[in-house]
């Protein structure tokens, strides 16, 4: 990989053991409850230790959930009935 994109990688993004603390943070936090958004605390939450967090109000459009779900569905060849 040429020079300048490890660099930038380096600057924007945080490496793999870093990107999974949010995951791990909310699946074991007692103190969740659900529904809680858990991600990087840095700046654009692109870096940084697991924090709540405000999500991007592109998560709460329904019409871009379902047509995530149903790519993922499409692309791994597992179905669900409980979203629909």
């Amino acid at each position: 990989m040429p020079r300048i994109f490890k660099g930038l990688m380096n600057r924007y993004l945080q490496p793999a053991a870093m990107g999974a603390l949010p995951t791990v943070y909310a699946a074991t936090d007692p103190g969740l409850t659900g529904g809680e958004y858990i991600g990087p605390d840095g700046k654009g939450q692109r870096r940084g230790y697991p924090a709540l967090e405000k999500p991007d109000p592109a998560v709460n459009d329904a019409a871009t959930r379902e047509k995530l779900w149903d790519v993922s569905e499409e692309l791994t060849a597992v179905t669900f009935d409980f979203h629909k």
